[in-house]
């Protein structure tokens, strides 16, 4: 009897390693298709990748509707990719959500199958070229989201010194991290503080690599009305 139990308790410790999960929460997303979506937790197991997203009505949102169900997942940068395997209260077309109050969320869960370890970044998009749904670059990697997180914060508060110090930090942590947020927010809290020659350097090193977003800051660059400053220096 007691080896019966002794057996029962070391099936269920192996059961039990076996399906923990490694939990993520609110990672930092690189791109986004509204600036108010956000993932709230990843959980990954040997059986599957599970991304919790949130979508709050900040500025009376349009109805909301995810176009297709091909959605896939893959780590940032790499070919192979997973499809959807099911999901939790997702607005798939022709359902829309209709937000109704200020700040309302919605809250939907997307599974996937797991994915090779480690994970640093993945991307979560609909398949084909013309996608509306996209969550790119969810860094899973703790560092990284430390500093992305500092360097936020930083910036509410209005420390420039440390945000500015958190992303270059950013920028040369992980080389192979191809989205220019980190470099985009240093060129930026440059620009604000009038040191232009080293925002001109940033931006030499943001033109040389290269980034998926790199068409939206440049963009924004343009919007900004800085881009001749930053191509001469001063």
């Amino acid at each position: 009897m007691i080896m019966r139990k002794i057996t029962i308790l070391s099936f269920l410790l192996i059961f039990a390693l076996g399906v923990k999960a490694q939990d993520v929460y609110n990672p930092n997303v690189a791109i986004r298709p509204i600036v108010s979506m956000s993932v709230y937790k990843v959980s990954m197991t040997k059986t599957a990748t599970v991304v919790i997203v949130r979508l709050r009505n900040q500025n009376m949102l349009t109805p909301f509707s995810i176009k297709s169900k091909d959605l896939i997942i893959r780590k940032s940068g790499e070919p192979d990719a997973y499809k959807l395997i099911k999901s939790e209260n997702v607005p798939f077309f022709p359902e829309k959500h209709t937000f109704s109050y200020k700040d309302e969320i919605l809250e939907f869960t997307l599974y996937f199958p797991p994915m090779p370890q480690p994970v640093k970044y993945f991307d979560i998009q609909e398949a084909g070229a013309d996608k509306q749904f996209y969550l790119q670059g969810v860094i899973l990697d703790l560092p990284l989201n430390r500093e992305i997180t500092k360097g936020f914060r930083a910036s509410q508060m209005g420390d420039l010194n440390l945000a500015l110090e958190a992303f270059v930090n950013v920028a040369e942590m992980d080389m192979y991290f191809e989205f220019g947020l980190a470099y985009f927010n240093i060129i930026y809290i440059l620009a604000e503080k009038k040191r232009w020659a080293e925002a001109a350097e940033w931006y030499k090193k943001f033109q040389e690599r290269f980034f998926y977003d790199k068409k939206l800051y440049s963009n924004e660059f343009a919007r900004m009305g800085i881009i001749q400053r930053l191509e001469d220096g001063r």
